[in-house]
């Protein structure tokens, strides 16, 4: 069933007009007609099915005919922490790993990152990787809207930390596996992972990463990517949580 994000409050019953993109989308790339059927979500796990019972012109009007309980979202929530690469590649990253289930997205200003944002760019930059998330969730059936954050300076990473209670970052020269550091990982609730620059971490960072309480892994004997690594990283810990299989 199509799966359709519309980040509001929704309830059973209600009757909505579904204009924009989001039209568009529905009715001009997807063909639906009038009486079929589809998912309407608002972003914060509920689910609803919804008839379509009108189109025409550039608006369609759908009814909300039951609230669905659906929960397949991670009970583990993961915020990368990723060091913005170069090019589009940040726009991988999110599409996959809204994929994989992370739970929030924070592109990285390292001391080796390439190219910073302009801040007039911002904006513009925001909302495109915010329509990259929402369009990976609706596809692989997410119930819950990853969230997408403006981009952090590095000595901003304290003030983050007092909200999670796991605290990682691959790092090609750990001799720490995630397995290790996971052995009763079932408490954890919130992780910060970070994913560092494709030129590596400096001997400074590398310091305050460990002074600041973050535990160290590697992924293996094969230097990864950039945007490979996040995505990895955080497919292995959802997998040793039990939320991508046994």
């Amino acid at each position: 069933m199509v799966n359709l994000f519309l980040k509001k409050p929704l309830q059973a019953g209600e009757e909505l007009e579904i204009s924009g993109d989001d039209f568009h989308y529905l009715f001009r790339v997807l063909r639906l007609e009038r009486g079929q059927q589809l998912c309407i979500l608002d972003g914060q796990g509920g689910v609803f099915q919804a008839q379509i019972e009108e189109s025409g012109g550039k608006k369609i009007r759908v009814l909300l005919e039951k609230q669905l309980e659906i929960d397949n979202e991670p009970r583990l929530r993961i915020n990368l922490l990723q060091a913005l690469p170069k090019k589009d590649r940040f726009e991988t990253v999110l599409e996959k790993g809204t994929e994989i289930g992370l739970s929030s997205f924070t592109p990285l200003y390292t001391r080796r990152t390439v190219k910073k944002i302009k801040e007039s760019s911002l904006p513009q930059r925001l909302q495109r990787w915010k329509n990259i998330v929402q369009n990976s969730a609706q596809q692989s059936g997410r119930t819950i809207l990853p969230r997408v954050n403006s981009p952090l300076e590095w000595d901003q990473i304290p003030g983050l930390m007092p909200h999670y209670d796991l605290k990682l970052w691959a790092w090609e020269n750990s001799d720490n596996s995630l397995n290790s550091i996971w052995e009763g990982g079932q408490k954890y609730k919130n992780v910060l992972l970070v994913a560092g620059p494709e030129g590596g971490f400096s001997s400074q960072e590398i310091e305050e990463l460990h002074g600041w309480g973050f535990y160290d892994f590697s992924l293996g004997p094969r230097t990864l990517r950039s945007d490979t690594a996040g995505i990895i990283s955080g497919a292995i810990i959802l997998h040793l949580t039990g939320d991508m299989g046994e």
